[in-house]
């Protein structure tokens, strides 16, 4: 069998303290540790892996990628004032995505600080877990959501994984690893390849699907197996609330 080759969009050029991004709007974190919590997303274009079930495929597929915006740190502070009112934005959190904002490190320490000094208080960022933070990144962000891939995205196990950049994320002590699965074949590869890697106790499984039916199909089995191997379950509560309709 032909092996799953993404046509791969890449980011083309040095950012000069710009950022490719591809959508702001606010909603509620629908996954991990703080679902629930009201957040403000900004989801940057790019990545470099290009996952067969991915859902954000407009960040980075050549055939489906959308023009976006290079916007100065300043542009996306005021951008992001005007959706969140200056009374509630200590409790909405910031939500860094992508795409994978990791490809954009080096401008984003500046751009959690410009939102500190208009108020947001609390930065996440989502990451596949294969760049290691640099040291001023890790210091400014406050929690980090990290979602390794297993083979069911289609590639390599030595594509997926880069242990090194794993092994940092936990030395920040502030991460969940969250892990899209599909099948009970997905957990066997999980405890091989990862927990030599990652503490059991901030494992996260979540169902893999875009739709409420497949969400809901998956969801009895998901959670078993969280009960079998001491890890925790993270629905994705804007799947279930509005399908796999954007900006919600």
């Amino acid at each position: 069998m032909k092996r799953y080759e993404p046509e791969i969009e890449r980011w083309p050029t040095e950012s000069d303290g710009h950022l490719p991004v591809s959508e702001l709007f606010v909603s509620v974190q629908g996954e991990g540790r703080f679902a629930g919590t009201p957040a403000l997303f900004i989801r940057f274009k790019y990545c470099n892996l290009g996952c067969v079930w991915c859902d954000t495929r407009f960040t980075w597929d050549k055939r489906k990628i959308e023009p976006g915006e290079l916007l100065s740190l300043a542009e996306l502070t005021e951008r992001s004032c005007r959706l969140v009112d200056a009374e509630t934005r200590a409790q909405t959190h910031v939500v860094l995505t992508g795409g994978e904002p990791m490809l954009h490190q080096a401008e984003i320490p500046a751009l959690v600080k410009s939102l500190r000094e208009v108020g947001f208080r609390f930065v996440e960022i989502e990451t596949n877990g294969m760049y290691a933070p640099n040291d001023e990144l890790s210091d400014e962000v406050d929690w980090w959501n990290c979602s390794p891939k297993l083979t069911n995205n289609g590639l390599a196990r030595e594509v997926n994984i880069i242990p090194s950049a794993i092994k940092s994320l936990v030395a920040t002590g502030k991460v969940d690893f969250k892990f899209v699965v599909q099948s009970p074949e997905d957990i066997s590869e999980l405890i091989e390849d990862y927990l030599p890697l990652v503490p059991r106790e901030s494992v996260i499984l979540m169902p893999e699907g875009v739709t409420r039916e497949r969400q809901l199909a998956q969801t009895g089995w998901v959670m078993q197996a969280c009960v079998a191997h001491g890890f925790r379950f993270s629905p994705r509560l804007h799947i279930l609330a509005y399908g796999n309709e954007r900006g919600k």
